[in-house]
């Protein structure tokens, strides 16, 4: 059996990073490609971003730019005046920090993007497919989005979909919404309403499990380039974090950091970090009031599951790192 075949669809900031790391050092995927969107920084930053981080890796795949803005959220007058933002930027003794550096401390990348654009490659890409492809989504779901809403049937060619993406309890971007879907909820509820199967890693999921400076120096020991950076951006996030007074928990004083997006990447590789994963039936909020990106997951009793959609709610971090610490071992 081939290795599995994959798309990657990124809003490269830190987490991202460590998921194209991962996915491109386990051996076990056929990255096909990898296409970028805005999220966590505007396009042109993300889309550098992973050039570098693929420039850093010594690979030949290919890096595709993508949609710069979400698909209608940005064009109704005062949509997101309601909203209660956290506030992920500040300035510190003069110094403006966000949670994301706009630029990885990467060498300035010398490769190029391909020409064609994101969402024509993933239906090229798709259409062309001799076997099913397998699309991880951890960023803003636009290209994919957009994807499915110009050629719905591409579902026959889509293995399934993994997505960091939503909160059923917990939000980070809003007092509702997790920074994904929030970006681009009307791409969100298209990508979870699509007739595949689909696999939601919410925050509930991704924060069950945090790491500290101590996992990341475990990391680094490993001594080689790929480990040392993957446990910089670690380290790096956690000062950003603590100085930005953001926490992943209820306890203020804690900030330790959650990896999403790399648990999408070791699913993939190993279902059992997955300790709770439960069938539901979910929608995204897009009436633009002050719910606007939130995950909705119907939890009435007498209401029984239907569609697609398998949401993880808590992680193993035992297994998680035993499996990083393997594959950084290169």
């Amino acid at each position: 059996m081939g290795k599995r075949k994959i798309i990657l669809d990124v809003d490269t900031g830190t987490d991202d990073a460590m998921a194209i790391i991962v996915a491109a050092l386990s051996g076990e995927f056929d990255i096909l490609g990898i296409t970028a969107v805005q999220g966590n920084l505007p396009l042109k930053n993300t889309l550098e971003n992973t050039l570098r981080v693929v420039q850093f890796l010594g690979l030949d795949i290919p890096v595709y730019s993508g949609c710069p803005s979400p698909m209608v959220q940005t064009l109704s007058p005062g949509r997101m005046q309601n909203q209660i933002i956290q506030v992920f930027k500040k300035e510190i003794d003069g110094v403006k920090l966000n949670i994301h550096d706009e630029y990885l401390d990467l060498p300035e990348s010398r490769i190029m993007p391909q020409k064609q654009h994101a969402v024509s490659f993933i239906l090229e890409c798709l259409d062309n497919a001799e076997e099913k492809i397998t699309l991880i989504s951890v960023g803003p779901p636009t290209n994919l989005g957009m994807a499915l809403r110009m050629k719905p049937e591409i579902t026959e060619k889509i293995e399934e979909i993994i997505i960091m993406g939503g909160g059923v309890n917990l939000a980070n971007r809003t007092s509702a919404a997790e920074m994904n879907f929030y970006m681009d909820p009307e791409a969100s509820q298209i990508l979870l309403q699509a007739d595949v199967r689909k696999y939601i890693f919410p925050l509930d999921a991704t924060c069950s499990i945090l790491f500290s400076k101590k996992e990341a120096g475990e990391i680094a020991a490993l001594g080689n380039p790929y480990a040392e950076f993957f446990s910089s951006l670690m380290t790096h996030f956690i000062d950003r974090i603590t100085a930005l007074g953001i926490s992943n928990n209820s306890s203020m004083d804690c900030h330790d950091i959650a990896i999403h997006d790399v648990f999408c990447i070791l699913y993939l590789i190993d279902p059992d970090i997955v300790l709770e994963m439960k069938r539901e039936n979910c929608n995204v909020d897009f009436s633009g009031g002050i719910a606007d990106g939130q995950l909705i997951v119907d939890r009435r009793s007498y209401v029984k599951p239907r569609g697609k959609n398998n949401v993880a709610y808590k992680l193993d971090k035992a297994r998680v790192m035993d499996l990083l610490m393997r594959i950084l071992r290169v």
